[in-house]
């Protein structure tokens, strides 16, 4: 593999970050390479909020379910979700923002954050940086809005801790193997459980290796946190942002409800 592919398959997130500032320069560089990523029709509906304030820092490690390396990473971002832009695009021609009455409007801003995180990452560790991405967020979304005095249309929908790393995590953490994740053609249900058994034993010898013998497995850990709401308050904080959509249901052909 050439270099780019080697440093993308060597990503690590790392929580032990040194005091070390991290400069406007070095952070210039990350994010003009996040902002060349590609985004729906080239909407753009994505921005950045660069918190270095220690007290901010703190609520948010406590709003994002006390995760402790947000405060102690110099520099904490927060990717938000921003239509506010295009609706100062739609305003210059009279125009309202249809999409917002549709789920689809969601779906933009995050696919299209997932793209701006993943490259902003890549960047920032190309940078000599460590990152770690932080969906919790969207925990307690309402406190973070107000937090970071986000206007209407943006919310916060993940983030990155960055900072040059003190000790780095030993080795990398195991993913489910690439004949799970690749489908020929179609998406084949057979070609899963088994990846999910290998990664289950990979999981627990993984954190055996780091002294944690009571460690859970991959597929008892994921499932704990999914069969957990945790973010309930999403979906009133998006209203209030001014997201309009409703849950519908529709009578498919044979009658019911799809």
């Amino acid at each position: 593999m050439n270099a780019v592919l080697d440093h993308l398959c060597a990503h690590r997130s790392e929580r032990d970050f040194s005091e070390q500032p991290v400069g406007d320069d070095v952070l210039a560089r990350v994010f003009e390479a996040t902002r060349r990523a590609p985004t729906w029709n080239n909407a753009q509906n994505v921005s950045w909020v660069v918190v270095r304030n220690p007290q901010t820092k703190a609520r948010l490690a406590r709003c994002s379910g006390n995760q402790a390396w947000i405060d102690q990473a110099p520099v904490f971002v927060v990717l938000v979700m921003d239509f506010y832009k295009t609706e100062l695009a739609a305003q210059r021609h009279g125009r309202r923002q249809v999409v917002l009455d549709n789920v689809n409007s969601v779906l933009i801003g995050a696919v299209d954050t997932g793209i701006l995180m993943g490259t902003m990452m890549a960047a920032a560790r190309a940078a000599g940086l460590g990152v770690c991405p932080i969906g919790g967020v969207r925990r307690n979304m309402a406190e973070v809005i107000e937090l970071l005095r986000l206007p209407r249309l943006v919310v916060p929908m993940t983030g990155v801790c960055m900072g040059y790393v003190r000790k780095p995590s030993a080795g990398r953490k195991p993913r489910i193997d690439l004949a799970s994740s690749w489908h020929p053609e179609v998406y084949d249900p057979a070609r899963v459980a088994g990846g999910i058994d290998a990664l289950d034993g990979e999981m627990q010898a993984y954190s055996r290796s780091l002294g944690r013998e009571s460690a859970q497995s991959w597929s008892d850990a994921v499932s704990s946190r999914y069969g957990a709401d945790a973010y309930g308050g999403v979906g009133p904080a998006l209203r209030r942002q001014g997201f309009r959509f409703e849950w519908t249901t529709q009578e498919d052909d044979s009658g019911g409800s799809a």
